[in-house]
């Protein structure tokens, strides 16, 4: 049946609304995937058209194109725009990514460990967002993961998803959603899904990218990744608890799972990475990477990267084992209301070490009105064009960019200059005077005396002052030339304008990272180019500063500019209560609550200040 309602779609180039798609990528389950350009925007991106046209298609198709339009990740494909086209059918557009399918990928064998551990931290963590927006993916497989440069990664395919708004799918024949993937007990039917179905599919994935084959069936003996390579032993148990018939045998979230395959692969971490050595740190110590430094770091420039490395090896020094514990008796002993020996006090619970960033977009915006036809006298050097006028935007303007605001100003459009025989005088140059009506002379009156006395007036000719008597004047309209010259001339204005954003720090000390905070990336950009959409804080503020251009107004300037700084947080007990502490800096700024403080010491003084204080009234009103 799926066959039959397939549709014939011609071959590129097409043009489908304000798209031209170039070139056929490959195709998905639902949709014929090809390269585009967005017309109005010239924005690469691809384009995906359903092909298949059966009423569970399309049901599918328009919820992942929902799905997508309401979640935001930087490990999920986004959805610009979508929409149905009476010639070429429903369609939906995501940014251009240079990525390949995993598929693709273990086509060619099994993965390195650490490109593995990288793929599963990222889809783990579109995962857990989904779930914490009440969405379960239901269809983790390689063909919907995207790997890109440096092994970032995107998950895709919405269209199988559970959710409060997913229509009843629970009619599809099974051999059209199971995979090798799937969890044993997974349906489609409405109300029946949860976070344990996910974790399955990517300890799937996991498995098939660490091995290198398709896992067995549910209930089958599972082999060890040992035949494979030792070193990767210690995994065997995350994998078998991931892919637990059991769904409550699994791990409660798709972090935990990824936390857990870290702890069991250190040695293999280690020995991929030669600023770290992971093996020696606290059993609860993890370092996180930025989205940011996932998606784009490998791209920019040598002191972005010094600085990532510089945080890696200042987290490589925290989370060794009792260096925590060692900071923390120093700090306690530099101050007179600090807790003594606050290093053997608390118990660490996590430590986690991450970089948090800031970003500030500065973007210069340029309005082109649309041309005017502007009449003048002819100059010596106008000529007919014949070569076509530009495109408005084609035209080089006398003004370099810089950063800066320009008041309106008027250019003339190239190859716009049509000549003509001026109107007024016909070619002539000269028209009738019009002070003298042509006569050449004018009447001018003046005082006369009278024989008896009395005065009088009278007309006297007197030659023309405009003409000097010639009967004729220079054409007013096209100034002596003869010639009209009608020019198209067009306005246009550069607005300059600051935007800012910064992950998230509503839950960490902000003024501490603010202060701390480096510069660590300058740089041009192209607003539209589709990796600076996979960080959500900057696809935040692209989204803004692309929705305040418009037809008559383009981003012609964009500069990003990027501040860091490194944060470790740490949940421990003291006291037998739980708190949070964080090392903000380089410098390792302590930020944590009063239970840091001596309490004896900080009541003791407030009760000598207080003392003090009513000592002094005391002299005062006596």
């Amino acid at each position: 049946m799926q066959a039959q309602d397939q549709q014939s779609i011609p071959s590129p180039p097409l043009e489908l609304r304000n798209y031209r798609l170039t070139e056929q990528l490959h195709q998905e389950e639902l949709a014929t995937v090809y390269r585009a350009t967005h017309l109005t925007l010239d924005r690469p991106v691809q384009m995906h058209l359903l092909r298949r046209h059966d009423w569970i298609s399309v049901s599918r198709f328009q919820l992942a194109a929902r799905l997508s339009a309401h979640v935001s990740h930087p490990n999920l494909v986004p959805v610009i725009d979508a929409g149905h086209d009476e010639k070429l059918g429903d369609y939906l557009v995501t940014p251009q990514l240079d990525a390949q399918l995993l598929s693709t990928l273990l086509a060619d064998g099994p993965l390195p460990a650490m490109l593995a551990i990288r793929i599963t931290t990222q889809v783990a963590a579109a995962l857990d967002y989904l779930h914490s927006q009440a969405v379960f993916h239901r269809d983790v497989q390689p063909a919907n993961i995207l790997v890109g440069a440096e092994g970032v990664t995107y998950l895709a395919n919405l269209s199988l998803a559970a959710s409060p708004d997913t229509p009843d799918l629970s009619s599809i024949d099974e051999a059209d959603y199971l995979t090798p993937y799937s969890a044993p007990e997974q349906k489609l039917a409405q109300g029946e899904a949860g976070t344990a179905l996910d974790i399955y599919s990517l300890g799937a994935v996991v498995y098939h990218m660490l091995s290198g084959e398709v896992p067995p069936t549910p209930g089958s003996d599972l082999p060890s990744l040992a035949r494979r390579d030792p070193g990767l032993a210690p995994a065997d148990r995350v994998v078998a608890r991931m892919l637990a018939p059991q769904p409550t045998m699994r791990f409660t979230s798709a972090g935990a799972a990824v936390a857990a395959l870290r702890q069991a692969l250190r040695d293999q971490i280690d020995h991929a990475t030669a600023d770290m050595e992971e093996s020696r740190w606290e059993a609860t110590a993890e370092w996180l990477d930025n989205p940011f430094e996932t998606a784009i770091g490998a791209t920019l420039d040598d002191r972005f990267r010094d600085f990532v490395g510089g945080s890696r090896a200042r987290a490589d020094e925290l989370h060794r084992r009792d260096v925590i514990r060692r900071l923390l008796n120093r700090w306690s002993q530099k101050g007179y209301f600090r807790r003594r020996a606050l290093g053997q006090l608390i118990i660490p619970e996590q430590i986690v070490s991450y970089n948090v960033y800031f970003y500030e977009l500065r973007t210069l915006y340029e309005q082109r009105l649309p041309p005017e036809t502007r009449v003048r006298p002819q100059a010596p050097t106008d000529r007919d064009d014949n070569p076509r006028p530009p495109d408005l935007w084609e035209v080089t303007l006398p003004v370099e960019l810089a950063f800066e605001s320009l008041e309106e100003r008027t250019e003339v459009l190239p190859n716009s200059i049509q000549v003509n025989n001026c109107p007024e005088c016909m070619g002539a140059k000269y028209v009738r005077c019009k002070d003298c009506k042509g006569s050449g002379l004018l009447e001018q009156e003046r005082k006369v005396s009278n024989p008896d006395r009395t005065t009088g007036k009278e007309s006297v000719p007197s030659i023309c002052p405009t003409c000097v008597g010639s009967s004729k004047q220079q054409c007013p309209q096209c100034k002596g030339t003869g010639g009209i010259a009608e020019e198209q001339v067009f306005r246009w204005s550069r607005r300059a304008k600051i935007f800012e954003n910064s992950d998230d720090i509503d839950d960490l000390p902000a003024l501490a990272l603010k202060k701390r905070r480096q510069p660590v990336f300058s740089g041009t950009i192209d607003p539209y180019e589709g990796r600076w959409h996979s960080v959500a804080p900057v696809a935040e503020l692209l989204r803004t500063v692309i929705q305040e251009a418009g037809k008559d107004t383009r981003i012609v300037a964009a500069e990003l500019n990027i501040e860091g700084v490194p944060i470790t947080e740490m949940d421990v007990l003291l006291d037998e209560k739980p708190h949070r502490l964080y090392i903000v800096g380089f410098d390792k700024e302590w930020i944590g609550d009063w239970s840091l403080l001596n309490s004896e010491r900080v009541i003791l003084a407030v009760i000598v200040v207080i003392l003090a204080l009513l000592f002094v009234l005391a002299l005062i009103l006596g």
